[in-house]
């Protein structure tokens, strides 16, 4: 997989590999929405024989300060790693469909144009986020990177392999994230249950 953003607008695709061989890839389909796409490795049956998928990992658990490396080809130096920590949780950017994206790692380590769709590993080499976006005023690295969380991804791409397309629930509202209502909670020493709703789109289920 990839990020959407990476192969929009492209009629074709090639996938190269570590030893500098390739192959073509076909669009199994697209979220835009998450900036997520899958290719279809195609092609050379040699390549896709030695193909091993990296081991993946978990985003539910993650904690802030906790050791990550991204892999990429930042301004076309191929696989290059470059390491920092979790800088954040949850953070919120605009994608490219120009919807916003929730729930994105914030990290420090090294992004750059050509990181985009790369893997974001934890120090055991597992894959917990999949590298998307930068928030930089010049466009280049400024320290401040982000990730799409790997379990958001799986259940994307699963869909995507199963059916083509990503069916996505949706209710149109926008809710108060837990640690900031557990911090309410304590400024209003009130104990306050449920869910606290922000605003509900118009013309929404909700």
């Amino acid at each position: 997989m990839t990020n959407f953003h990476v192969i929009q607008g492209a009629k074709n695709a090639e996938i190269v590999f570590s030893d500098h061989t390739s192959c073509e890839a076909s669009l199994v389909g697209a979220v835009p929405e998450y900036d997520i796409a899958v290719l279809k490795v195609g092609g050379r049956e040699s390549n896709s024989q030695q193909l091993r998928p990296l081991s993946r990992g978990t985003s539910r658990n993650l904690q802030v300060g906790q050791r990550v490396f991204a892999i990429g080809n930042p301004f076309g130096l191929d696989f290059t790693l470059t390491s920092g920590i979790v800088s954040g949780l949850g953070r919120e950017m605009q994608g490219v469909a120009g919807n916003t994206i929730r729930g994105l790692i914030q990290t420090d380590a090294a992004i750059n144009p050509g990181n985009s769709g790369g893997p974001l590993l934890n120090a055991r080499g597992n894959l917990i986020g999949v590298n998307t976006m930068i928030a930089s005023p010049s466009g280049a690295f400024a320290g401040v990177g982000f990730a799409i969380p790997v379990d958001s991804v799986s259940r994307v791409v699963e869909q995507l392999v199963k059916y083509g397309f990503f069916k996505q629930p949706y209710l149109g509202t926008s809710l108060l994230s837990e640690s900031y209502q557990s911090q309410f909670s304590r400024q209003t020493q009130e104990q306050l249950d449920g869910v606290l709703v922000l605003s509900v789109e118009p013309g929404s289920p909700a």
